[in-house]
């Protein structure tokens, strides 16, 4: 799991490594939109699931090199974790930037 939740000056860029289980990336509370990007791997990315646990059905697939913003809801519909794996691939270098 990785806590995003202190982060409170954009835009913030993150990088870690992922691989094909689930890794909980909890999102910071005053971002709007976050954008999640893998340069070389095809990844998955949903809002359902749990830290370490098997890809959802439910979700995005990302192209290797491509990204996807999220605007990420105010209030009581906010996401506060969004889930990211790989598909096939032992690990991927992923980026993320928090925007406000």
């Amino acid at each position: 799991m990785l806590d995003y939740r202190a982060l409170n000056s954009f835009p913030a860029v993150r990088s870690f490594s992922a691989n094909t289980s689930n890794t909980e990336v909890q999102v910071p509370s005053n971002a709007s939109f976050m954008t999640i990007q893998s340069p070389q791997h095809k990844i998955f990315v949903t809002t359902e699931g749990e830290d370490g646990g098997a890809p959802s059905a439910h979700r995005l697939e990302v192209v290797s090199g491509g990204a996807v913003e999220l605007k990420l809801a105010k209030g009581y519909n906010r996401q506060t974790s969004i889930y990211i794996s790989t598909n096939g691939a032992s690990s991927a270098d992923i980026n993320l930037i928090f925007e406000e």
